[in-house]
């Protein structure tokens, strides 16, 4: 006759924590006999098949959702694969339109050039056309000058209208209004080629060192030009640290004007034709 063990719970649990699981590393082939010996003890069949059939139906819906999802992804990637086509047109579309925009900044630039080179040559045609302007105006203070115009002219003064017209006839560009004083009164005093205190007036441009002295005659005649020597011979006594210069303006002058004119030392101004 066996004699009954009973065991204390320490000691069962000892087995059950300590014994059991070093059996099974043990022996490896008792693991089915304790696995049914443990469920028959503490789960009845009806619950593990209840168990299993939750798990097929688990893993039935994990296959549908993975199914499903594995179909998603695959219309995901057909979608994708179609952006990507569509995306790649458009960037070939878009280098297409590089090239174009490329080209259109290179017309663009040599456009730029163009007009570029078009304002240079206007520029220098507004020049031009200012510079003409300005020896047209001169000119024309040169004729009035010498046909004795000079009084009716309005809007400028007397002083530019001369400084404008003896730029053009002693070709003096250097020639400003500030240089020309006009009515100068001048006095012999001692005598030397008028009476003594007899006064004259004379019209000059005075530079640094230099009275250029001028007289105009529309219609000369050689006595114009004697009288105009003795004012020229007067201003070099009256100022010897200055070059004087006596200049004879007069339109189409007459042989025997030219003629007086080198006799007596006096430059005789060409007109703009006969420069």
């Amino acid at each position: 006759m066996m004699t009954k063990i009973v065991l204390s719970d320490e000691e069962l649990l000892e087995i059950l924590e300590t014994r059991i699981p070093a059996l099974l590393e043990r022996r490896p082939d008792l693991w089915r006999r304790v696995y049914s010996a443990w469920m028959d003890t503490f789960a009845k069949r009806e619950e593990v098949a209840a168990i299993m059939v939750e798990l097929r139906q688990l893993s039935d819906r994990l296959t549908s959702f993975e199914a499903a999802t594995t179909e998603r992804f695959d219309h995901l990637d057909e979608r994708m694969g179609k952006f990507d086509e569509r995306m790649g047109k458009f960037d070939e579309r878009m280098d297409k339109f590089g090239e174009r925009m490329d080209k259109f900044d290179e017309r663009m630039g040599k456009f730029d050039e163009r007009m570029g080179k078009f304002d240079e040559r206007m520029g220098k045609f507004d020049e031009r056309m200012e510079k003409f302007g300005a020896e047209l105006a001169d000119t024309r203070a040169w004729f009035e000058l010498t046909v004795g115009r000079l009084q009716t002219r309005a809007g400028r003064n007397l002083e530019d209208v001369v400084a404008s017209a003896l730029r053009i006839g002693l070709k003096r560009p250097d020639v400003r209004a500030d240089m020309i004083k006009l009515r100068q009164k001048i006095v012999d005093r001692e005598g030397i080629v008028y009476k003594p205190g007899q006064q004259k007036e004379v019209d000059l441009v005075a530079s640094n060192g230099e009275y250029l002295v001028f007289e105009v005659k529309s219609a000369a005649k050689p006595g114009d030009v004697d009288d105009f020597a003795e004012k020229v011979t007067l201003l070099r006594h009256i100022h010897p640290e200055k070059q004087v210069r006596g200049v004879f303006i007069t339109l189409a002058p007459e042989a025997d004007v030219q003629q007086r004119c080198r006799e007596l030392g006096i430059e005789l101004a060409p007109t703009p034709q006969s420069a």
